[in-house]
C-alpha cells in the first residue's frame, strides 16, 4: 500500500473522529452547565436535560469510541483497492449521518431510556440501515479484493478471515435494534442486581483479545530484539486460563459477596501490565508513543477502580452516584481515548497528524482534564453515597464540584477542538499540495519518475 493511500485514509478517519470527539464534547459541556446553572435550560424549552444526555453518552460510544475502529476494518479492507479512499469517505460519511439521525430523534423525544441503546424508530432505523450500507460497501471491497488478488496481492488466508468478519458483522444491524427494544429487556429491570464479576469478566476478555489482535491488525512487524514467542506463548496461555475461570465461576443470578466473583473481576488487573509487555513484541511507531502508555496508566485505573467499586459495601454504596459517571470516563475519556490516539497514529504514516496527536500540550490538557474530573465526581459520589441529601438538595460543595467539572470539561474539550483544527487544516493544504502535483505532472515532472 503506498503511503499517500495510507495516509490519506488515515486523515479522513482522523477528521470524522475527532469531529464526533468534538460534538460529544461540546454537548457534555452544555450538560455540566445546566448543572451550575439550571436555569440556562429555560431557553431551549422542551430540549432539557434528559434529551441532551443521550446525544452526550451515544455519540461518545458510536462515534469517538468506535470510529478509530471502523477506520481500521476500512484499511483493511480498502485499502489495497484503487478506489479505496473514496469507499472510506462513503462508509465514514454514511455511519455520521446515521449518528446525527439518532441526534435528532433523541432530541424531539425518542429513547428508550437505556444508556448507550437508544436506537428507536426513525432514528434507529436510518442508523441500522446505514450500518446495512456499509456492510454492502465491505462486502464489495472483499470481492473486488478476490478478483484482483494478483495485482493487489491479497492471499488466501487474509481473504478467508475477511469473509468471517463479513458473516458476523451482517447480523449487527437487526442486533442493535433488538437489543435497544425495550419489552426485551426493560430500562430499569426490577429482577436484576446489576452486572456481576462473570458478566464484567466476559465483557474484559473480548477486550484482551481484541488487544492481543490489535498488533497485527496495525500491519506491525515483530521486534526482533525481544523474545516474541515466549512473550506471546505467556500472553495467549494466561488468556485461555482466564477463560476457564470465566467458565467455572457461578453465572446468572451471583452475589458480589461471593469470593468467586470477586476473584473472578480482580483477574483483570493483570491485563494491563501482560498487555505492556506483549505489544513489546512488536515495533510501534513514534505516532502517539505517550498515548501508548497512557492506555496502560488508564487501564490499570480502570481495572482498580471498577474491582473496588464492586466489592462488597463498597458497591452498596456507591452504586446509584456520580463514582459511577467518574468511572465511565476513566473507561472512554481515558481508557478508550488513549487506545484511540495509537490505533488512529498507526492507521497510515501522516507527519502532520502524528505532530497533532503527538503534541505534549493538548495530552497534558487532556488527560490531567480527564483525570481531575474522575476525581472529582469520584468525591461527589462517595458524598452522595454517605448522604443522599448532598445531591437531592445541592449544597455548597456540591455546586463547587460541579463547576470544577465544567472546568475540567472544557479542558478536554479545548484539546479535542486543537485535534480537529490540525486535520481539518491539513485537508486544506492537501489540496493545495494536490493542485501543484497536478501543475508538475503538466510540465513532464512525474513521467520522468514514473520512467526511472
Amino acid at each position: 500500500m503506498k503511503k499517500a493511500e495510507e495516509s490519506g485514509i488515515q486523515l479522513e478517519v482522523a477528521r470524522y473522529s475527532f469531529f464526533w470527539l468534538c460534538a460529544a464534547n461540546v454537548v457534555g459541556l452544555w450538560l455540566a452547565m445546566l448543572l451550575v446553572w439550571p436555569r440556562l435550560g429555560d431557553w431551549l424549552g422542551e430540549l432539557t436535560y434528559g434529551r441532551w444526555v443521550p446525544l452526550h453518552m451515544d455519540w461518545h460510544l458510536y462515534g469517538w469510541c468506535s470510529l478509530p475502529l471502523l477506520g481500521l476494518a476500512f484499511l483493511r479492507f480498502f485499502g489495497k483497492l484503487p478506489n479505496g479512499g473514496s469507499l472510506t469517505r462513503w462508509g465514514l460519511l454514511l455511519w455520521s449521518l446515521g449518528l446525527v439521525a439518532g441526534g435528532a430523534a433523541w432530541l424531539s423525544g425518542q429513547a428508550t431510556g437505556k444508556p448507550f441503546l437508544n436506537w428507536t424508530g426513525r432514528g434507529g432505523m436510518l442508523f441500522a440501515g446505514a450500518q446495512g450500507l456499509i456492510w454492502i460497501l465491505l462486502a464489495y471491497a472483499w470481492l473486488r479484493a478476490a478478483r484482483l488478488r494478483t495485482n493487489t496481492g491479497e492471499s488466501r488466508r487474509s481473504l478467508f478471515l475477511k469473509g468471517i468478519c463479513l458473516a458476523v458483522l451482517i447480523g449487527v444491524p437487526a442486533a442493535l435494534l433488538w437489543t435497544s427494544d425495550t419489552t426485551v429487556y426493560p430500562p430499569v429491570n426490577p429482577d436484576s442486581g446489576g452486572a456481576t464479576g462473570h458478566s464484567l469478566l466476559a465483557s474484559t476478555l473480548s477486550l484482551v483479545f481484541l488487544m492481543g489482535a490489535l498488533p497485527e491488525l496495525l500491519g506491525l512487524d515483530l521486534n526482533k530484539r525481544v523474545a516474541k514467542k515466549r512473550i506471546r506463548l505467556i500472553f495467549w496461555s494466561v488468556f485461555g486460563a482466564s477463560v476457564v475461570l470465566y467458565l467455572s465461576i457461578d453465572h446468572g443470578d451471583a452475589s458480589n459477596h461471593a469470593l468467586n466473583q470477586i476473584v473472578g473481576l480482580g483477574s483483570l488487573l493483570v491485563w494491563p501490565v501482560l498487555v505492556a509487555l506483549y505489544w513489546r513484541a512488536w515495533q510501534w511507531s513514534d505516532a502517539g508513543a505517550l498515548w501508548r502508555w497512557a492506555f496502560y496508566a488508564w487501564w490499570g485505573c480502570l481495572a482498580l477502580d471498577g474491582w473496588v467499586l464492586f466489592l462488597p459495601g463498597v458497591l452498596d454504596t456507591m452504586k446509584f452516584t456520580n463514582a459511577l459517571v467518574a468511572h465511565s470516563h476513566i473507561a472512554m475519556g481515558g481508557m478508550v481515548t488513549a487506545l484511540n490516539m495509537v490505533i488512529i497514529g498507526h492507521l497510515g504514516r501522516s507527519d502532520t497528524l502524528a505532530a497533532r496527536i503527538g503534541n505534549v500540550w493538548a495530552f497534558v490538557l487532556w488527560n490531567a482534564g480527564c483525570l481531575a474530573y474522575a476525581v472529582v465526581m469520584s468525591v461527589q459520589g462517595w458524598r452522595e453515597g454517605w448522604d443522599p441529601s448532598a445531591l437531592f438538595y445541592y449544597d455548597s460543595l456540591t455546586g463547587a464540584l460541579y463547576s470544577a467539572r465544567l472546568v475540567c470539561g472544557l479542558l478536554m474539550a479545548v484539546a479535542s477542538l486543537y485535534w480537529l483544527a490540525g486535520v481539518v487544516r491539513s485537508r486544506a493544504r492537501g489540496r493545495v499540495a494536490a493542485a501543484g502535483e497536478s501543475s508538475d505532472r503538466g510540465k513532464g515532472a512525474w513521467p520522468v519518475m514514473e520512467a526511472g
